[in-house]
């Protein structure tokens, strides 16, 4: 079964979830599901199929994919949850649905959504999984979801500090960040087998991925200028502060502060941030994480797993 088919087969778990709700509100509580690399997004997938990661992982250890179609399902809904509540959190997006509809009905929608993905869990058992291994798919999700609820607590609470460390900043995004990339690939695995010579390496497959796709982001951020524009303290803002010599690195923290004597525009800071070797080392990061999770796919494959769907996460 192709990556098309499997897409489609999504769209229709999602969509069928959706339709137990009212006619009137579901469009409210698809909205968040349609932008980019989420479950009901049209734009076309020209990079490795995210939404279906839980899929991926299950069959690269002999599992039933259509079994896992559920499973990707929940985790769009979580996902799309999050997206949600981030948004209403951080309220620095001037497209975010709170702007749109306010607090109180945006909140709704993502417990809203957070109510599907639990009930798209429960479904698993209509696809022929037991009910003890879906409870404790349920659990294992449900435990990540607190990790990442917690690095999201640590990550608002440290909203505006300049003075982060990158230890700081690196644990917040496995917690916050990369947990849910493993949580994708350690409950799809779970649908097909608890052998732990598979488990463990995918686990850590997912976190390392995780991780190298918030550093991607990280970069990206900085290349088009959306976090410099938002005063976003991001991996590369926080290596320049700890690297720059002392008149940059005091021009850069009025900058991030928003200080009324700041003088750097965009560009500048742009500029900074490759000229301290912030942007390179960056790079270097993101690709120690490739590779962490590159090796972690060649020891699954080691024990039978077949990594070459895994892999198109990589390029």
């Amino acid at each position: 079964m192709d990556s098309g088919l499997q897409n489609e087969l999504l769209r229709k778990e999602i969509i069928g979830f959706i339709s137990l709700l009212p006619e009137s509100f579901r469009d409210y509580v698809s909205e968040p599901l349609k932008v980019d690399r989420r479950g009901l997004s049209n734009s076309e997938e020209s990079v490795a199929p995210w939404v279906l990661l839980p899929l991926i992982a299950c069959e690269s250890v002999g599992g039933n994919g259509k079994q896992a179609i559920p499973l990707c399902a929940a985790l769009q809904f979580f996902i799309a949850a999050g997206d949600v509540f981030d948004d209403v959190e951080d309220d620095d997006s001037p497209l975010a649905l709170s702007v749109k509809y306010g607090t109180a009905i945006t909140n709704n929608i993502a417990t809203t959504l957070l109510v599907l993905g639990e009930k798209a869990i429960a479904s698993l058992k209509i696809k022929g999984v037991s009910d003890s291994k879906t409870i404790k798919i349920a659990d294992t999700v449900n435990s990540y979801y607190l990790t990442a609820c917690f690095g999201q607590h640590k990550d608002l609470s440290c909203s505006g500090k300049i003075d982060i460390t990158e230890e700081e900043y690196l644990e917040i995004l496995s917690q916050k960040s990369a947990s849910q990339i493993e949580c994708a690939c350690h409950a799809g695995v779970l649908l097909a087998t608890e052998n732990t010579d598979l488990l463990d390496p995918l686990k850590e497959f997912g976190y390392n991925l995780g991780m190298m796709a918030q550093i991607t982001n990280d970069i990206s951020g900085i290349i088009y200028q959306k976090d410099i524009l938002n005063r976003e303290i991001t991996f590369p803002v926080i290596f320049a502060l700890s690297q720059a010599e002392s008149p940059i690195r005091d021009e850069l923290k009025k900058y991030y502060q928003n200080q009324t004597d700041n003088k750097l525009t965009a560009e500048q800071v742009s500029k900074i941030l490759f000229d301290t070797g912030a942007m390179h080392y960056s790079l270097i990061i993101k690709e120690s994480y490739r590779t962490l999770a590159a090796n972690a796919v060649e020891k699954a494959e080691k024990y039978g797993a077949d990594p070459k769907r895994l892999r198109e996460f990589l390029k």
